[in-house]
């Protein structure tokens, strides 16, 4: 398998005219298959002051997941990696396998030296969702090509800054995609320590983002979103801030904060997002690992709520990723080097939001992993 990834790389490089040595050839891979339990597979959510409406009952799932990266010197001023991951969900309950969904991602960045301690790179990043087409459902395609420059000021800190472009397709109504310019900013401080004498290392990073989506759809009034010629398009500017620090030693411990503003001339879609979280990877006894991630998600929209329209995809959208507050606990251990045997267990709520709308989902997750890390 080694020498057929190798060697398939090999020829990829050899099409462009790009020399590499064995010792410049770096690569990881993962497959990962598993049982799990979801109670709330529709992602239903209870309404204060509606009619109840039956909730599916929880199904049992097999999902998979490979994933893989290739890291390579292409001389001494430039470098190349690529990523891609592929995974999907099946639901035995009859009632959820609308929820059955693929997804597959990819990215690609190619980094050149320009200067002693300065760098430019060219990214590409793509994600794709296969699943039921249905208003309701995270049907959705991104590729976002990108180029930033990065500055070393001095060995500890890093400087990145750059732009590029987004074209979002939502599959199930096409008035929901948009293409957008972006533009991006951030900074990271790392402090090494003496790991040796069990000093630890220490990071802090922070930056923003924008995003200004030009939708295909008309925007929307109290009334609807109905498609006419005196009513505008849909434009969004969302900005995201962030920071985040984090100590790896023998334990690794991190935390971070987040907003989101969202400007939109469509009704139901400006919005003032905080989130705040924290994780930890801690070693166990008998070579175990716990892992432990919370993150506290609080929104407040300017317009009233409403349950008429919906809700086109979110900046950062992903099957696993709902703007819930989460708990996520891990234990896994590795034998061997190679085989990982773990436990995930993640809880979604809409706390600590009060308001009419209520949402509680559980899922738990029994995994074997193969992986190849060299």
């Amino acid at each position: 398998m080694r020498l057929r990834i190798a060697a398939m790389f090999g020829l990829c490089l050899a099409a462009t005219g790009m020399k590499v040595r064995a010792d410049q050839l770096h690569y990881d891979w993962r497959l990962e298959d598993g049982v799990e339990y979801d109670s709330n597979p529709g992602r239903v959510e209870r309404i204060e002051g509606t009619p109840s409406q039956p909730t599916p009952p929880g199904s049992a799932l097999a999902r998979f997941v490979a994933a893989g990266g290739l890291y390579a010197e292409l001389g001494e001023r430039n470098s190349l990696a690529l990523s891609g991951a592929f995974g999907g969900k099946w639901f035995t309950a009859s009632q959820a396998r609308g929820e059955n969904v693929l997804v597959a991602q990819a990215s690609a960045s190619d980094t050149l030296r320009v200067w002693r301690r300065t760098h430019a790179a060219a990214a590409l990043s793509y994600y794709d969702v296969f699943q039921r087409r249905s208003i309701e459902l995270p049907d959705f395609r991104s590729l976002a090509p990108s180029l930033r420059v990065e500055q070393a000021l001095g060995k500890p800190v890093l400087l990145s800054l750059g732009g590029g472009y987004r074209w979002f397709a939502y599959k199930p109504d096409g008035a929901f995609s948009f293409h957008a310019p972006t533009a991006f900013v951030s900074i990271r401080h790392v402090l090494p320590g003496d790991l040796l004498s069990g000093a630890a290392d220490w990071e802090w990073s922070a930056g923003g983002s924008f995003e200004a989506r030009a939708f295909d759809g008309a925007a929307c009034t109290a009334s609807g979103c109905e498609q006419s010629s005196g009513n505008p398009r849909h434009h969004d500017r969302f900005w995201i801030g962030h920071a985040e620090w984090s100590r790896t030693g023998a334990w690794l411990f991190g935390s971070g904060v987040a907003v989101h503003v969202n400007q939109s001339n469509s009704y139901g879609e400006s919005l003032l997002r905080g989130l705040l979280h924290v994780r930890a990877v801690v070693p166990l006894p008998v070579e175990l690992s716990l892992s432990v991630r919370a993150e506290v998600v609080a929104t407040r929209y300017r317009d009233p709520l409403t349950f008429l329209q919906p809700v086109a995809g979110l900046p950062s959208a992903s099957i696993e990723d709902e703007s819930r507050s989460t708990l996520r606990v891990e234990l896994s251990r590795l034998f061997e080097g190679r085989f990982e045997l773990g436990a995930r267990y993640v809880y979604y709520t809409s706390a600590p939001a009060s308001g009419a709308v209520e949402f509680r989902r559980q899922t738990a997750l029994l995994y074997f992993a193969f992986l190849d890390e060299p």
